[in-house]
């Protein structure tokens, strides 16, 4: 990493001079992390120095995400305090991309008089053209960096997306107006994406899509996600593959095929279902029922033995009554989740779900997420006990540091269904390396393993 030392601000700019120091900040889903990474590997090519802080940038990125209320509340709060800096160093250049950039014109225009860029983060050129047209601080030899300070490198996780956009619309869901319809990426590019991150040390491989198993759809010609894993794990480009997010109503037996036949696909899935009621689902636009979404599951659990499921659900959805509330708790119990990403309904403007107002007491939607998160830890617990005493594969990813609280270091890493493991830390283990751990302690959201062979 570029070598600045803290406290020390940036150098003014120097005229004629278009090599900057940047930062990028990123907040919501992997698919934005993903993005981020791309925008930096384009700056680096193009002569830019990453720095770790962005109090050393003279040029800071915002890739904002959209998805919730708070979430766009971050991102502006972001641009308030550069604007707050920008007025003591005037030659700080602050741009904005991500899903913030398609917010409305109305909550935009506080934050424009503090930008100096925005641009959507399929046109990195147009923030390529920007930055060498901007005065940027001297970038002396002494700040070169290696390839390994590039975001990501030498990570064992990586992710690639491998289809943008959403052509779908959940009534509740602003990601199609901020990210756009489908737009699939040939497989080559994806494969030539997937061996630099490999080379770069990654491992575990997770193609990303806002739907990810309409991969495909929107091409005339070439495979659909069953397909494109297939392709991949005839390559072996990396020993373990993911993908996030499939969408219940387009989940088929091929793909569940295609999972349970690749030896380097994992099982393990999120399919959200947001609601165990008929009518919510309805008013939801998501395309099935609660029969429907049972079958579904039942038919993937019969094709891949052992599968973890995680899946995502939101309380207080406009009109939602109490009855409606307990059939999503009836859901949860009956298909025994992994995991549940439990939200609290929020309204954005410009979907059809706004129209209908807020109408569910703050309250009652935090008394029903404490409900959801109370069931799901007693049933996570259930389904991580049941693995006590079983031999799990794991890939390891990092040695966490002596925690405050008291304990050593100790071994972080995953099962093939993503569960979380730790380990001592004074095992002989790395990094990277895939091993055979015998279980033998589980909470809801962990467990404790001991290593016994490098797979």
């Amino acid at each position: 990493m570029a070598t600045v030392h803290a406290g020390r601000p940036p150098a003014p700019p120097t005229p004629g001079v278009g090599r900057h120091r940047f930062y990028i900040w990123t907040s919501g889903c992997q698919m934005n992390k993903d993005d981020s990474e791309r925008i930096a590997r384009a700056l680096v090519a193009a002569g830019h120095v990453p720095v770790s802080h962005p109090d050393r940038a003279s040029f800071v990125i915002l890739n904002g995400c959209s998805v919730r209320d708070n979430s766009d509340r971050k991102t502006f709060g972001r641009i308030g305090a550069l604007g707050a800096r920008k007025r003591r160093e005037p030659f700080l250049q602050v741009a904005l991309t991500g899903c913030t950039v398609r917010a409305t014109a109305a909550e935009l225009a506080p934050h424009r008089p503090k930008l100096d860029l925005i641009f959507d983060n399929s046109r990195v050129e147009e923030l390529l053209d920007h930055m060498a047209s901007q005065p940027g601080p001297v970038v002396d030899d002494w700040e070169d960096f290696s390839p390994q300070d590039l975001p990501g490198f030498g990570s064992p996780t990586r992710y690639v997306t491998v289809i943008y956009g959403c052509s779908k619309r959940c009534t509740f869901c602003i990601v199609p107006f901020r990210r756009g319809g489908e737009r699939s990426r040939p497989p080559e590019e994806i494969e030539d994406e997937m061996r630099t991150k490999a080379a770069e040390g990654a491992v575990e491989i997770t193609l990303l899509g806002q739907i990810v198993n309409r991969y495909g759809r929107d091409r005339a010609d070439g495979p659909d996600l069953a397909g494109l894993l297939r392709r991949l794990d005839r390559q072996a480009i990396v020993p373990r593959l993911r993908f996030l997010t499939a969408h219940p109503r387009h989940f088929d037996r091929s793909l569940a095929e295609a999972m349970a036949e690749c030896q380097t696909v994992l099982e393990e899935i999120n399919l959200p279902v947001q609601s165990g009621n008929d009518e919510v689902l309805r008013r939801m636009g998501r395309g099935y029922n609660r029969a429907w979404y049972l079958d579904m599951i039942a038919m993937l659990r019969d094709t891949v033995p052992g599968v973890a499921i995680s899946t995502d659900v939101i309380v207080g959805f406009p009109g939602e009554t109490e009855d409606q509330f307990r059939s999503t708790l009836e859901l949860m119990e009956e298909v025994r989740f992994d995991v549940v990403h439990i939200a609290a309904f929020s309204p954005r403007i410009g979907t059809v779900a706004d129209r209908w107002g807020d109408d569910i007491d703050p309250a009652v939607k935090l008394e029903r997420l404490h409900r959801c998160e109370s069931l799901q830890k007693d049933l996570a617990e259930s389904i991580n006990a049941d693995l006590v005493g079983s031999r799990q594969q794991v890939l390891i990813e990092q040695l966490q540091p002596a925690r405050a609280a008291g304990g050593g270091p100790r071994w972080m890493g995953r099962t093939r269904t993503n569960k979380l493991v730790f380990a001592p830390g004074k095992a002989p283990l790395a990094p990277s390396q895939i091993v055979d751990m015998d279980i033998t302690d589980a909470t809801a959201w962990s467990l404790r393993g001991a290593p016994v062979t490098a797979v």
